[in-house]
């Protein structure tokens, strides 16, 4: 009798024809074409996608899912089925996400069953990007889980940011009370002075930088000082590592990436496993060459702190739909729509659609060495992504030639790689904020 498996692969074989027909295909694409068939994992069976990631993934406290841009349908809603699977079946018990630590509080709150209406909730993010039905989703299953769990099984939600200085600010002015007013009025101080002074290292002028921090070194000493008898200490030492992340992180080029890594660290109790939302740039094992730097990317820290206990999943995508947002002509933000045609020949998208297998997973883990599959996927290939915002108009017609994309190797940056034939752009939950289309 025919497995599922192989009747999967029949009835793509002549899509593959079809296609490799009409975009010719080096001899090796062709190899490669052929080990996806042997090794993807489609995702439209659920429950052979969460076994496999599970498998793979089973001896990682901290698994990274990514994104190829921070407004797309199918991959948040992957990535909230597979954090509930990793919940459910493997143990996973904090969600951590690329959103302010100290914002993000208020999220944990109402997933802990906690009051409040969830389109205010979803401010905890602390980013326009996120208030999206996707992650509105993602909390009501969160909270429904806790609902239902056992003291011991309850899930705790984090951010890992450190970029919303007034809020770190206020949340440390509340922990230290009114009797240390005089030091929450220095914080602010220094919070307030910090965006002048990076703007000057920007511009080369790094002393009123490093003075300032002189300074909150200062403040981080005072602070460890009155960890160690206040009722909420941990968190005190929470806000306490953000605060300096936020002021000096700007330092360098990696800067933020390795403050995210660390407070994601700091936050995580022994023995504890978490499920990390960034982007594919944020998430990936090696360094962030796409800012022109030898600095670990976030997930770099992390797998250099973990070892084989950070499993990193990537996201890449065919064509259709996303969102980022943008300014109106008022200069209110909200969210404009781009649309991406066909992937650049030669690129990595143009090879993995070429398997004509729909949308897959593959575990980049466990590929057998040598294979042109495994060759491949150790080499760098043209990538498209986008960020949250700053993306032009005419985003498709820059990404056409694949010599100009970021490149991508798969293996050395990801430990397992998804691929969505076609995506659609995420829903706001405020839809009135959909820009209209450009002409």
């Amino acid at each position: 009798m025919r497995t599922r498996r192989a009747t999967f692969l029949a009835t793509r074989a002549v899509g593959c024809f079809l296609l490799a027909a009409a975009v010719p295909l080096t001899a090796q694409e062709r190899d490669v074409v052929l080990g996806l068939r042997e090794v993807a994992r489609p995702l439209a069976d659920s429950a052979a996608l969460f076994r496999t990631l599970g498998a793979a993934a089973q001896r990682a406290r901290v698994i990274g899912l990514g994104e190829a841009t921070h407004g797309q349908h199918e991959a948040f809603d992957l990535k909230r089925r597979l954090t509930m699977a990793l919940i459910r079946s493997h143990g996973v018990r904090v969600v951590a996400y690329e959103a302010s630590a100290s914002r993000a509080r208020r999220i944990d709150e109402w997933i802990q069953g906690g009051p409040g209406n969830l389109p205010e909730v979803m401010g905890g993010f602390g980013m326009l990007i996120w208030s999206i039905e996707e992650n509105a989703d993602l909390l009501r299953d969160l909270r429904a889980w806790n609902a239902r769990a056992a003291a011991t099984d309850r899930v705790r939600f984090i951010g890992v940011d450190a970029q919303d200085g007034e809020a770190v600010a206020g949340r440390l002015r509340q922990l230290l009370g009114p009797t240390r007013a005089s030091l929450a009025d220095r914080i602010d101080t220094l919070v307030a002075r910090s965006t002048a002074v990076t703007q000057r290292l920007y511009q080369g002028q790094r002393g009123g930088f490093d003075s300032l921090q002189v300074e909150v070194a200062g403040v981080r000493r005072t602070l460890r000082a009155l960890e160690t008898n206040h009722p909420e200490h941990r968190e005190l030492s929470w806000r306490a590592a953000e605060l300096q992340a936020h002021l000096g992180m700007f330092g360098t080029a990696g800067g933020r990436d390795r403050a995210m890594a660390e407070l994601l660290l700091a936050q995580l109790a022994p023995g504890e496993r978490a499920v990390l939302w960034a982007h594919n740039g944020h998430i990936k094992r090696s360094a962030l060459d796409f800012m022109g730097t030898t600095d670990l990317a976030m997930g770099g820290h992390l797998a250099e702190a973990l070892r084989d206990g950070y499993y990193a999943v990537g996201f890449a995508f065919g064509s259709g739909g996303f969102q980022a947002n943008a300014p109106d002509s008022s200069g209110r933000w909200g969210y404009r729509r781009y649309q991406h045609q066909a992937p650049a020949m030669g690129s990595l998208e143009a090879t993995l659609a070429a398997a004509s297998l729909g949308d897959f997973f593959v575990d980049l883990r466990a590929l057998r060495t040598g294979t042109p599959l495994e060759l491949w996927m150790r080499a760098p290939h043209g990538h498209r992504w986008w960020g949250g915002y700053n993306v032009p108009d005419d985003a498709d017609a820059r990404t056409r030639d694949a010599s100009q994309l970021m490149p991508m190797v798969p293996s050395r940056d990801y430990d397992g790689l998804v691929f969505h034939v076609r995506t659609t752009p995420a829903t706001p939950v405020d839809r009135t904020r959909i820009l209209p289309s450009r002409p």
